[in-house]
């Protein structure tokens, strides 16, 4: 199990990802949805990583009403994904159910009873 910060933007995730880029000297991995909304990206720090993307305009382009931070673990497997997802929603949201995506093979966004935003993931390398 892993644990990354992820940092969710109002449409202007291009932009920060740039500043990061220039700040760090490094390269992130960026995964697109059509020419600017950004789905996902990573910034890469040794074994660790920042993960951030634009919140999609169907959520109202809102950062979960916490400052656009996020908890990002990894899972060992689909079916821990859909587990956790269930136990952290309950009292709270789910935003995106657990699915496969592009960059791994199950994930989930969700924000708990307390109004904390995670994102679960088993990835498609783990």
């Amino acid at each position: 199990m892993g644990i990354s910060p992820y940092l969710q933007f109002n449409g202007n995730c291009a932009e920060a990802i740039a500043f990061y880029e220039s700040a760090f000297g490094i390269k992130a991995e960026v995964y697109k949805k059509g020419d600017a909304f950004i789905t996902h990206a990573e910034l890469v720090f040794g074994d660790g990583y920042i993960g951030l993307s634009d919140t999609p305009p169907e959520e109202g382009n809102s950062t979960f009403g916490n400052g656009g931070i996020s908890i990002s673990v990894s899972l060992a497997g689909v079916d821990e994904v859909k587990a956790v997802c269930e136990k952290l929603s309950a009292g709270g949201q789910i935003f995106q159910h657990p699915e496969a995506t592009e960059w791994c093979e199950c994930f989930c966004t969700l924000e708990d009873k307390f109004g904390v935003s995670w994102s679960l993931m088993r990835g498609v390398d783990e």
